[in-house]
């Protein structure tokens, strides 16, 4: 069965509305499905001791600039991207986005995502808070916030911030009760590759973003981010109305996967 929803407010939200069938396969369909995810993640976590080991250290002489921090910017990220959040509190050109949102962070089930996903809020924040130091120390004109939300409004500030971002993540899937499929490699969104092709039209600087802006800046670190509070809340709160529960968190944990591999392989190619 396909679940679609066509109207949201903005291009990520937008372009993350596609349904994934829920449709039976044969065992050895399912097997070779298992074996090819089970290669897929050892890669991803082949990744994370990459990245981990590559990290820069912190400076000896003088205050440290974004890019000698390590995978996270501290204090000074944090204090960065709450005066970028703060520019979306402030728009009120957004107001009734703002407003849906805030009614969504009222309610007793992004509660309890909040206080299972705590971990991957903050993990978010340090994240987007190095992206928000990068950002500033660089010449690039697009930011992540102006290539997700546009250049008419503050509202792609909102992806400063975890807690606001899982708000968002649970405006597209009506509360995790949709099984949305997740664009097959966000990466492919800024540098133009075909796993993108469903958010071309909704994104102002699709596929304009060169390599070594996206590695530079650091924007993978922001969507690794997102796709592990995105999988930690189908966890928590996932009530699916198509599908049962493990099925859906089994296809978001594979999209995260994929997601992250393909990122990876951008930064690391020649």
């Amino acid at each position: 069965t396909i679940n679609q929803m066509s109207t949201m407010n903005n291009a990520r939200n937008l372009a993350l509305i596609l349904a994934i069938h829920a449709g039976s396969a044969s065992a050895v369909e399912k097997e070779s499905s298992t074996s090819s995810l089970r290669q897929v993640a050892a890669d991803a976590a082949a990744f994370l001791r990459i990245e981990h080991k590559h990290h820069s250290t912190p400076t000896a002489d003088g205050p440290p600039t974004a890019t000698d921090l390590p995978r996270f910017g501290g204090e000074q990220g944090n204090a960065c991207r709450r005066a970028a959040l703060e520019k979306f509190k402030n728009d009120e050109s957004i107001q009734v986005k703002k407003d849906a949102l805030l009614a969504i962070m009222a309610t007793d089930l992004y509660h309890t995502a909040v206080e299972r996903c705590g971990p991957e809020i903050q993990m978010y924040d340090r994240a987007s808070g190095l992206v928000c130091l990068l950002e500033e120390e660089s010449s690039y004109n697009t930011t992540y916030a102006s290539f997700w939300g546009g250049d008419n409004s503050d509202y792609g500030y909102v992806y400063y911030d975890g807690a606001y971002d899982l708000a968002t993540m649970m405006e597209y899937t009506l509360s995790f009760t949709v099984l949305s499929s997740n664009v097959g490699c966000l990466a492919d969104c800024y540098l133009g590759g075909d796993g993108c092709t469903e958010l071309e039209n909704w994104l102002t600087y699709s596929g304009t973003i060169c390599k070594e802006q996206f590695c530079s800046l650091k924007w993978g670190e922001i969507d690794e981010a997102y796709h592990a509070l995105r999988v930690c809340a189908a966890q928590a709160i996932a009530q699916p109305t198509d599908g049962d529960k493990d099925e859906y968190v089994s296809a978001t944990h594979s999209n995260q996967v994929t997601s992250n591999l393909c990122a990876f392989n951008y930064c690391t190619s020649n």
